[in-house]
């Protein structure tokens, strides 16, 4: 069984240094200038002016730190497993088994904001019986990217019976494909 995780140090870093300012500023506004001070200094000002305050920071990091801390454990936590039998996805509070049977079709498929990195731009879509797609977790950051498609299609050929190689085809009608990345 494979596992992929999310990988890269520097959205961490990012996010760790935003959560570090944020409970600085967190700190700062109950123990050194106190709540009711700091409320009331925005509820002095003009309404067109709390853009300009001098504490707006402070409240941007403030509002901000739930989400990141979210961001950080999701991504921490979120995984794929290619096994013999099927994938197994966990993101932030579920995990779900999907087995080989269940997919029509296993593609590599690009983000559709305009981004232009080499690796970070793409992920790898499960596409079901049921007509619904899944996004595979944890391989869109992998450098090995067209490798990990060859090998989710090798094995879901194998559990199929089909007995085809990746690159040849795929059961009942259906051909994985690798999407060609153009400007």
């Amino acid at each position: 069984m494979d596992e992929y995780r999310v990988k890269g140090i520097t959205w961490r870093v990012f996010v760790a240094l935003w959560i570090l300012g944020a409970l600085v500023a967190l700190y700062w506004v109950t123990f050194s200038m106190g709540w009711g001070t700091y409320i009331g200094y925005y509820a002095d000002l003009p309404d067109d002016d709390w853009l300009l305050a001098r504490h707006a920071w402070a409240a941007v990091a403030i509002l901000s730190l739930p989400p990141m801390l979210g961001l950080m454990v999701s991504a921490h936590r979120a995984r794929t497993w290619v096994a013999d039998d099927g994938l197994r996805t966990r993101r932030f509070r579920r995990v779900r088994f999907t087995p080989w049977q269940e997919i029509t079709e296993i593609v590599i498929d690009r983000y559709r904001y305009d981004n232009d990195g080499p690796y970070h731009n793409l992920y790898i879509q499960v596409r079901l019986r049921n007509g619904r797609r899944r996004k595979l977790p944890a391989l869109t950051t992998e450098p090995r990217m067209y490798a990990v498609h060859a090998d989710m299609v090798a094995r879901w050929n194998a559990a199929n019976g089909t007995g085809v190689d990746a690159d040849a085809g795929a059961p009942h009608g259906t051909e994985p494909r690798m999407v060609q990345l153009t400007k």
